[in-house]
């Protein structure tokens, strides 16, 4: 395409932010914060050996709760182990099923080989309980990953129960060495202090989908404290990993630049309109700040209630003392520079169904609640919203006709955002889109990498009750 289209004008991150403004984030009685962050989550790399992942069942302490939680792990930590490996490196694992469902592991975000990609029923088929699966693929793109369970029907309860982490690909140069994951979830406790097993129920499946009741930032209480030199800069990956929960997030009296979204570098960093920036369940951030002035704190809050702070970074002791220098972006993974909508292959995809709130609770079949392209999941599997040839640039119409905001994972590729007029896109690539409740949102990507990928719900009640479907690249 001789003349890509281009975003012009100034990077505005929050029209994806915009996205999501339809969507109140009102305080949930009882919601108080829950993560303390002076506790690195740990880290693990792969790249020959094979690394033994179990999921299984653990107890961990959370500040205000008096008996241990019962959750479900990934090697008995909450959020599961932070693993690092180098782009263009092999990560090699395996998986150990000691839960009493089926699992899978699904590799959020990442764009690899098919057979991985961990959705059961499409993909591969589930890990039985007791069983074990050897993983392994290359890390194609540099960025911030989630993993975490992909059996539809299981895939709400056991992300709730704790079985999600990290993959953070590092470029083969770190640009920062200050590196910090912040992981955000919500969890759902009963009077008892237990994982409220609620799951399947109208309320949770075909309305807004399970909203905890406590906050939590690297599975403890908020706020976080970190102290750093005043002038340090800090890469900051932060990822909402809540079954439904959209999180906006607010950034006072902090400098900060966003360098990449949803694992892919941006097209140049920018600075946050009003210093806010939202995450949809699923979606990842990755920001650099400036650790401020001695003795001085500034903050991540998220905008809930009067705003819950998540992390605190002050500035303590001697100053840096390199002058300041402008946010470099990040070297670019493989995607194209242009995408030819001229010939792209157009596809409209209604988003419908759900429970009407004022109307009974009843929720009929659970399994067919919530249709994309007119199918329910359990339908749609037999066959795909649609097939193209890879190399094929694709553009999706997505229309949300649900009373309710809705949000889709595209799976092993990564889209732009279409302007209204196909006039230019938003200068960030997404994996995880939302859609207003309400109306229409186009992204565009190229189809190069073969194979079945489902298009999900992000909101993980949604989809088990539903709301996804697939489609092939040849």
């Amino acid at each position: 395409m001789s003349n890509p289209l281009r975003y012009n004008g100034n990077p505005l991150f929050p029209s994806r932010r915009s996205l999501l403004a339809s969507l109140a984030l009102a305080a949930v009685p009882g919601l108080s914060p829950a993560v303390r962050a002076d506790e690195a989550a740990p880290s693990a790399s792969s790249t020959e050996s094979p690394l033994t992942l179990t999921a299984g069942e653990s107890a961990h302490a959370l500040d205000g709760v008096p008996a241990p939680v019962r959750l479900w792990t990934y090697d008995g930590r909450f959020p599961g182990p932070l693993l690092r490996v180098r782009r263009g490196t092999a990560l090699n694992l395996r998986l150990r099923n000691t839960l009493p469902q089926p699992t899978s592991l699904h590799w959020y975000g990442l764009r690899i080989a098919n057979a991985m990609d961990g959705v059961a029923g499409l993909t591969g088929p589930a890990l039985a309980a007791g069983e074990s699966a050897d993983i392994g693929f290359t890390a194609r793109d540099a960025g911030t990953y989630v993993y975490r369970p992909l059996v539809p029907e299981h895939a709400a309860e056991q992300t709730e129960r704790g079985l999600a982490g990290i993959l953070v690909v590092d470029e083969d140069t770190p640009p920062y060495a200050d590196d910090v994951a912040l992981v955000l979830d919500d969890i759902a406790l009963d009077d008892n202090g237990q994982v409220r097993d609620s799951f399947g129920s109208p309320a949770e499946i075909g309305l807004a989908g399970r909203l905890g009741n406590r906050l939590l930032i690297n599975g403890r209480t908020a706020p976080e404290q970190l102290s750093r030199p005043p002038g340090r800069r800090l890469r900051l990956r932060i990822a909402n990993i809540a079954n439904a929960r959209p999180l906006t997030l607010r950034f006072e009296n902090l400098t900060t630049h966003v360098i990449a979204a949803d694992g892919q570098p941006v097209d140049s960093p920018f600075r946050p309109v009003r210093d806010s920036i939202a995450l949809a369940p699923g979606g990842r951030v990755d920001v650099v700040v400036d650790t401020p002035e001695d003795g001085v704190s500034g903050k991540v809050v998220a905008a809930l209630g009067s705003g819950l702070p998540l992390l605190a970074l002050t500035g303590a002791g001697t100053p840096e003392t390199h002058a300041p220098e402008p946010v470099a972006g990040l070297p670019p993974n493989d995607l194209p520079e242009s995408l030819d909508l001229a010939r792209a292959r157009r596809f409209d995809l209604i988003i419908d169904g759900g429970l009407d709130p004022a109307a009974s609770e009843s929720a009929g079949d659970p399994t067919r609640i919530w249709r994309l392209g007119g199918l329910s999941w359990r339908d749609a599997v037999a066959r795909p919203l649609f097939r193209v040839p890879g190399g094929t640039p694709v553009v999706m119409a997505l229309e949300n006709r649900t009373a309710f905001l809705q949000v889709l994972h595209l799976h092993g590729h990564h889209a732009r955002q279409l302007h209204r007029l196909d006039d230019g896109w938003e200068p960030f690539w997404l994996d995880t889109i939302a859609v207003p409740a309400g109306q229409t949102v186009r992204v565009a990507f190229l189809a190069d990498n073969p194979g079945r990928w489902m298009i999900g719900s992000a909101v993980l009640d949604r989809l088990g009750a539903g709301l996804a479907g697939w489609f092939e690249v040849g």
